[in-house]
């Protein structure tokens, strides 16, 4: 019996192997023209995201950082923290207060909100999970945890200035923070979603990644997706580093995730702060100019822009007020020059 052991034609196999490298090219490119399309006649929306816990790891007055943003920059597009800890110190006695002064200081002003709710939130040490929590224990803290988002979410739902909800804070990325690992699973944001959307239903919900490399692929999926977007920063094993994918990668993610899982894309971290070996408060003018400064953030937001997503959200106002407030005004006039120059030209 004869057996056959003809190899493959190596001329038909690199046929077949660039004839598939082409098709993914053009299909790729297609989808990024599609995305182009769809936001072509959109205007770029600016924001900024703020935390009161950074604020004051700076020493600084949080509500008059607050307002600054408002007043002087002119946002009208803020992301906030409604932290855990916070707003529940002792279990089911809720204190909704600091997160009542920013909503209606934002309202006044005409101002929308972002509101980000869950057990991860903006900011090291990342999970904000009060101290009557026992982290150990799952089923507990899965169970209050879908209870607190209930009663963020049943309290602001008709806040005239909420505009967005944002549920959990890159929530499966276990590599950084201090979290229980165990909780951060897509069943349990699953879970999350399902109690936001029940009691909420007429506000988009935002999902949010850090990984400036992956893509989601095994959900949940809300109405917008999130991703971070850093070109500078810091490593103990190498030091200093840039990211190496320029804007139209993000361009190309953003194409694929639209067409593919029906998602409006932002941007919700832009790097408008340094990223060094230390805490921002403890780190010098110059060692901050290494990864941050007015030409740097000039450099971001052109950055930012080619990848032709138009919602974008800056980070890093607390850094920028703390220099402001001492003799180091340079970010907080850069940031405000560049929404100035947005404004007229809207």
């Amino acid at each position: 019996m004869k057996t056959n052991n003809k190899k493959p034609d190596k001329k038909l196999v690199i046929i077949i192997a660039f004839a598939l490298l082409f098709l993914l090219v053009f299909e790729s490119l297609m989808l990024m023209l599609r995305f182009e399309r769809l936001e072509k006649n959109k205007p770029i929306e600016w924001g900024v995201s703020f935390s009161q816990v950074q604020a004051e790891r700076f020493g600084s007055d949080w509500r008059a950082n607050y307002t600054a943003l408002l007043d002087d920059l002119k946002f009208k597009n803020i992301r906030i923290s409604a932290y855990w800890d916070r707003i529940e110190p002792q279990k089911n006695q809720f204190d909704f207060s600091e997160t009542d002064w920013m909503m209606d200081e934002a309202a006044k002003r005409g101002a929308k909100i972002t509101l980000v709710v869950g057990q991860k939130n903006l900011r090291y040490p990342e999970c904000y999970l009060p101290d009557w929590i026992d982290s150990g224990n799952i089923t507990q803290t899965s169970d209050e945890a879908v209870n607190m988002i209930n009663q963020v979410s049943e309290r602001f739902k008709n806040h005239p200035a909420l505009e967005n909800w944002q549920l959990e804070n890159e929530f499966l990325l276990k590599s950084f923070g201090k979290c229980p690992a165990k909780m951060l699973t897509n069943a349990q944001l699953k879970k999350e979603l399902v109690a936001l959307r029940s009691v909420d239903p007429n506000h988009h919900i935002i999902l949010t990644q850090s990984d400036q490399f992956g893509i989601p692929l095994l959900g949940p999926f809300a109405d917008t997706f999130g991703m971070s977007m850093y070109r500078w920063s810091w490593d103990k094993r190498i030091g200093y580093w840039r990211y190496p994918q320029n804007g139209n990668y993000f361009w190309w993610k953003a194409g694929l995730i639209s067409a593919f899982y029906g998602q409006s894309i932002k941007i919700h971290e832009l790097q408008a702060e340094p990223w060094g070996p230390w805490g921002n408060e403890h780190i010098s003018v110059a060692e901050a100019s290494r990864t941050m400064n007015p030409d740097k953030l000039r450099s971001n937001i052109d950055y930012a822009k080619q990848t032709k997503i138009k919602s974008i959200d800056l980070w890093g106002a607390e850094w920028w007020w703390y220099m402001k407030q001492n003799g180091h005004g340079e970010m907080w006039d850069s940031v405000k020059g560049s929404m100035a120059s947005y404004q007229a030209i809207k």
